[in-house]
């Protein structure tokens, strides 16, 4: 349960702001750092941020603004242990200064430096108050050096491993499950060493007899079912294999949108990042049913085959992103290229021709080593995927591009050695998430170590024995040109202008995705915009593209339009529509009058060309979107083929191309008919967000009443009612259209709402409770996600007339089916529950919760008293944004909750009580008694009841952060996290609550925490709280 509430504090909405590449702070700390910027966790000169370990040492430190490293804590036990007070200031090390340069490089190379020699760590330590100054000693083992060939033939990193080895085998020691104890798993297994097989064995004994209750986490089964099959294909234990196959079947039970898989269960929300796939975790999850081919498992083809084309795609045309979208416009991808490099590793395995998942394999291997720039980075988990995964494929191209292994493994040997622990465990250097848990995910970077034996299946090694022989497409997408894309080599015309440059050169000259160059381009010689158009990396050539277009070159990209290299004709494309990766076309493309003659003659003579990549004619069909109207015309039978193409990618830009004939007003009307039925039909989330976007706006620019907002509407109108709705798990999948399209027409027309409420519920039945949750967009139905537009909302732009039949339609067919879904078992569901209220309040008014109690909720008064923590263990700096916790209270708040403790001397006043102003989105609610100074505060009230008459109770609390609730001394209910909006939310009260509570007096009493803003420090909180009753009658 932990996982999961962690996770979904990490769901980003549908527009997704990247931050996989994002820089050290304003201008990338110029003005403080003294050296050239490479990587991107260079601490921001005016931020604060965790800094973690400091490899063997033991030492813990924090960086605070100025990019000042303290001294946080010693591990026990370790070389650091009594050395350093907390708060003291670390300015140097080993005679270098740290002032000017990256901390966690300079930290990492002097680490290297003392186990090659002495072991000697000379800190140079100046005190909190910065008044002494010192140096201090602190003495690491020596392991010698690395070797040239590290980590093969190498002491050093031998006996990292069998260090490490040794601390993930005893379970006295590390004994996780989910993704650590499958990497750990996996980390053992590639040591080669059989002894720890025992280790191995055990940790797939304790899983459940029932297969069945393993679950459905896609994280977790993914991660395990790798280690899983990779155990059997070593050794051939078939006790394992019931595991296996429940995690193949689980797959193709849970498989959405025909290709990927959520965070876990069956549920589904199409508008969490794109289609509600959750990639970083279906990756693993394709590589397990790779796996179970190889081991003979049953494995469903058509689940198998949807999944292998859709990751396969993104090998060359970016990063492979977090959902079904395009692929991301980050150099980074949190791990997920390596994870994919994992599965098509597999794939290589395969009997028949295989060599397009071989250069797949190279290719995605290749963008994970040129990421060097954005290591550890990454949304959600802050970059733990990208630790995982670069110590497991770094080795992929060691026979390929041996150079260019080598270079990878030197570079990164400071990263290597401040991840390493004291008493052999591995982390994750730099990795913020989880504040550096001892050796938590830190085996999938031990792999770094041991990948280059390729003892393991997904690192390279052969098949086994126990390999069972299966096939694959030969070919699963695009033509025999897409394979250019697949290249890990520069286009030879790179070396016209120069020799080979580090990646981190070019990535922050061009800029990506999520942020612009580091200097004016205008600055740049034309020759490096040239030079990168020919980089083998896809973002790079995409930016210096993107570069020659911003800069006024559109002669060269006239000229790049004609290159025999797909890929540079590509490159040329994407700068002509500013390709925006995740969003397709970007902001700033070609205007119409620059599209020359020229450029729109390469543009045809690709899209004339069977054999052309299609990767290549997607971007032809989105430039030729800004071709005169006249010129799309005549080319309407070369983009009409790809309107109903296998691939939405295609789909998505041949309807980009259609829509470019707005420009005539004649020739739109004529095509709209098309474009309404690709929109209308089409069933993926993003691409169907893309058309319908495009519909909205014209609907805005030419208004529903012109004949062009006349045909959409009424297509948005047949949509609602004909948009395909899968039966069963999937049919969030289609209903979500459905939502969006009814969303549409109520923005555009909201005094048709009547029209619109009775297609909806032609196909009630069809949708999820969530989708007609918000169609309805009842009031208080989703407090935190504050006012919401739909069909309540529509009630004051109708006439008189049409009010009461809207009334009369949801009153009856709306309130029959909520109450019938509440009956079904959904009683829980509080938005349910709201919406069923506010549908019966309709025509009965008086229906819904009543506070309970004989006073009025706005005459309630409250004793409370605040305080702050006590003791060391229990405070927590300010800069913290989880904060809730239970903390040693003052002697004399002991049984605080309890109804006799005596609180007369405590403060009275209303509530809301609180300190600061919490608003989000323009809500927010008046204090009416001041908190006090201190961080925890204690509250208590009572209130008479006369009887217990209501069939459910609830808890309506406002509370900025977590909170404990006591009912006459009995706990009733908490919370841990934290909610920013400004809401009263309702809480469910079952029977083992509410048996507490009483006719006569009670006392209500509640807990909690103010929070503090991140850039003052100032605190803000607030909270106030009743207990409602409902009676279930009023529904009927």
């Amino acid at each position: 349960m932990k996982s999961k509430a962690l996770a979904a504090l990490l769901l980003i909405p549908f527009v997704f702001s990247g931050q996989l590449d994002a820089g050290d702070g304003g201008g990338n700390g110029a003005g403080y750092y003294t050296e050239e910027l490479i990587y991107n966790l260079r601490p921001a000169p005016t931020g604060e941020r965790f800094f973690g370990g400091i490899g063997v040492t033991g030492l813990e430190a924090r960086i605070y603004p100025g990019v000042v490293l303290k001294a946080e804590g010693m591990v026990p036990g370790s070389p650091a242990e009594g050395k350093f007070v907390k708060g003291e200031i670390l300015t140097g090390i080993n005679g270098t200064a740290l002032k000017g340069l990256n901390p966690f490089v300079v930290l990492g190379n002097a680490l290297t430096k003392a186990e090659a020699t002495d072991g000697r760590m000379v800190f140079d330590v100046t005190s909190a108050d910065g008044k002494t100054h010192r140096q201090e000693t602190v003495t690491i083992p020596v392991l010698g050096g690395y070797s040239k060939t590290w980590p093969l033939d190498c002491q050093k990193s031998k006996r990292i491993v069998e260090e490490a080895a040794a601390f993930y085998a005893d379970p006295a020691k590390f004994n996780e499950g989910g993704i650590p104890g499958a990497l750990a798993c996996l980390f053992l297994l590639s040591t080669g060493d059989d002894q720890y097989l025992p280790r191995v064995k055990a940790y797939f004994a304790a899983f459940p007899k029932d297969v069945q209750q393993i679950g459905d986490h896609t994280w977790n089964n993914g991660y395990n079912g790798i280690a899983c099959g990779e155990y059997y294909l070593r050794t051939g234990d078939a006790s394992v294999l019931p595991i296996l196959q429940h995690y193949c079947d689980d797959a193709k039970a849970r498989q959405k949108f025909g290709c990927g898989w959520t965070h876990w269960g069956q549920g589904i929300s199409p508008g969490y990042v794109a289609g509600g796939l959750m990639n970083p975790a279906g990756a693993q999850v394709l590589t397990t049913l790779l796996l179970g081919k190889e081991c003979g498992v049953n494995v469903d083809e058509e689940t198998l085959l949807g999944a292998l084309r859709f990751f396969y795609r993104f090998a060359g045309r970016g990063t492979v992103p977090y959902g079904d979208h395009r692929s991301e416009g980050g150099l980074g991808s949190n791990g997920k290229d390596g994870m994919v490099v994992a599965a098509m590793q597999i794939a290589t395995g395969a009997r028949g021709d295989v060599t397009c998942y071989e250069q797949a394999r190279q290719c995605l291997a290749m963008s994970m080593i040129d990421s060097y720039p954005v290591l550890v980075m990454g949304h959600g988990d802050e970059g733990r995927g990208d630790g995982i995964w670069r110590g497991i494929i770094t080795s992929s191209l060691m026979q390929e591009k041996p150079d260019v292994y080598r270079e990878a493994m030197d570079r990164l040997t400071w990263w290597h050695d401040l991840s390493r622990e004291p008493g052999g465990s591995i982390g994750i250097a730099t990795l913020t998430w989880g504040d550096g848990k001892v050796g938590s995910s830190g085996p999938g970077m031990g792999l770094s170590y041991t990948a280059p034996l390729k003892t393991l299946r997904i690192t390279g090694g052969p098949r086994s024995k126990h390999s069972k022989d299966y096939t694959l497409p030969e070919n699963p997408w695009g033509t025999a040109a897409d394979r250019a894309f697949l290249s890990i080599d520069h286009n030879p015309n790179y070396f016209d202008y120069g020799p080979s440059e580090p990646t981190h050169v070019p990535f922050h000259a061009l800029g990506n995705g999520y942020a612009r160059p580091a200097k004016d381009l205008e600055g740049l010689p034309r020759e490096t915009l040239l030079k990168n158009v020919h980089h083998r990396n896809y973002l790079i050539r995409t930016q210096a593209a993107k570069g020659l277009r911003e800069v006024g070159g559109f002669d060269e990209l006239e000229k790049l339009l004609r290159d025999a290299d797909p890929r540079v004709r590509r490159a040329a494309l994407d700068g002509l529509v500013d390709y925006n990766y995740w969003f397709g076309i970007g902001r700033n493309p070609v205007a119409t009058q620059q599209l020359t003659p020229a450029m729109l003659e390469s543009i045809t003579a690709m899209l004339s060309d069977p054999e052309e990549a299609w990767w290549v004619v997607d971007a032809a069909l989105m430039a030729l979107k800004f071709a005169p109207a006249q010129d799309i015309q005549a080319r309407l039978p070369l983009i009409l083929p790809w309107t109903t193409h296998s691939d939405w990618w295609l789909r998505e830009s041949a309807f980009m191309a259609l829509s470019g004939l707005e420009k005539d007003d004649s020739l739109y009307l004529g095509i709209l008919p098309t474009l309404l039925t690709m929109a209308t039909s089409e069933y993926h989330t993003q691409p169907r967000w893309k058309m319908t976007n495009h519909l909205e706006g014209v609907l805005s620019r030419k208004k529903p009443a012109s004949p062009a907002g006349r045909l959409i509407m009424e297509g948005l109108h047949k949509s609602i009612a004909a948009s395909e709705i899968k039966s069963g798990d999937r049919a969030p999948e289609g209903a979500y259209n459905v939502f969006k399209a009814v969303k549409a027409c109520l923005e555009a027309d909201p005094g048709n709402a009547v029209a619109f409420a009775r297609l909806v519920a032609e196909r009630i039945a069809d949708l999820g409770t969530d989708q007609l949750i918000d169609i309805l967009a009842a009031p208080q139905a989703r407090p935190e996600r504050g006012a919401m537009q739909g069909l309540f909302t529509s009630f004051d732009k109708l006439a008189p007339d049409q009010r009461a039949e809207l009334i009369d339609i949801l009153a009856t067919v709306y309130r029959q089916e909520f109450v019938r879904r509440m009956n079904a078992g959904e009683r829980g569901n509080q938005p349910l529950l709201t919406t069923t209220i506010e549908l019966t309040r309709l025509k009965n008014p008086a229906a819904g919760w009543k506070p309970v109690g004989t006073r009025p909720r706005a005459e309630q008064v409250w004793r409370f008293t605040s305080f702050d923590p006590l003791t060391e263990k229990d405070r927590l700096h300010p800069r913290e944004g989880k904060r809730f916790r239970d903390i040693e209270l003052p002697a004399e708040l002991n049984g605080w909750q309890e109804p006799g403790h005596e609180d007369s001397a405590w403060h009275q006043g209303a509530a809301p009580i609180g300190i600061g102003t919490c608003e989000q989105r323009g809500v927010s609610f008046a204090n009416r008694s001041a908190w006090g100074q201190g961080e925890f505060i204690v509250m208590r009230t009572t209130f008479e009841v006369k009887s217990l008459d209501f069939d459910a109770y609830r808890l309506s609390i406002l509370a900025r952060q977590g909170f404990r609730v006591f009912l006459n001394g009995h706990e009733i209910s908490d919370y841990g996290w934290w909610m920013h909006a400004p809401c009263y939310r309702p809480v469910a009260l079952g029977a083992d609550a509410i048996r507490h509570l009483k006719t006569g007096t009670n006392i209500l009493a509640a807990y909690g925490n103010v929070e503090y803003d991140q850039k003052t420090q100032e605190p803000r909180g607030q909270m106030d709280l009743c207990i409602e009753g409902l009676r279930m009658a009023d529904l009927r």
